[in-house]
């Protein structure tokens, strides 16, 4: 007997972030600009039908988390709970 499918989402544990190149302006001088965020953590990326996440897993800086009411569209951002201590 074959398990539920359930909406799972894949969202991001670390900002994804890239290093503009540094140039020179026009004075000679250096500039580095600063790191740019390109999908903040939290951030919804994919949602997939799973039956559970025995066997997957997700890349590094990446998490999968149960959505079953669909709260949390592609884009969103989710804040997962905090670890109980």
């Amino acid at each position: 007997m074959a398990d539920t499918a359930q909406n799972y989402i894949l969202y991001r544990t670390t900002a994804l972030t890239a290093q503009p190149a540094s140039y020179t302006d026009q004075s000679g001088t250096t500039v580095t600009p600063a790191v740019v965020t390109l999908l903040p953590a939290g951030e919804v990326i994919a949602t997939q039908m799973l039956t559970g996440l025995d066997g997957v897993t997700a890349p590094a800086g990446l998490a999968f988390a149960l959505d079953a009411d669909g709260r949390y569209p592609v884009g969103s951002i989710y804040t997962p709970p905090a670890a109980a201590s």
